[in-house]
């Protein structure tokens, strides 16, 4: 019959400081850096490496919330009292 081990208790969670998870980081987008060999390589998931860029990176700036309207005025262009404008466009055709 084959042995079977039955783990009880809690997942084993690991706390990593600031100062290690910004060296991880550092490791991982540097100019040689790679997320999936280093997340191997401290046995954690890339997806842990990417939660903890969003965490460190600073926060965006966020447009205007909602729209904001100017009023505007629409002001027919002004015409030649006497025409003049008119027949001299009218003689350069």
């Amino acid at each position: 019959m084959a042995k079977v081990e039955i783990l009880t208790g809690a997942e084993r969670q690991r706390r990593w400081s600031a100062e290690q998870k910004l060296s991880i980081l550092q490791e991982a987008f540097g100019p040689d850096g790679s997320v999936s060999v280093v997340a191997r390589r401290h046995d954690i998931l890339p997806q842990q490496i990417y939660a903890w860029r969003k965490k460190f990176s600073p926060p965006k700036l966020e447009g205007p919330k909602s729209a904001s309207f100017i009023p505007v005025s629409v002001i027919a262009p002004e015409s030649p009292a006497d025409g003049s404008r008119a027949e001299s466009d009218h003689a350069a055709s």
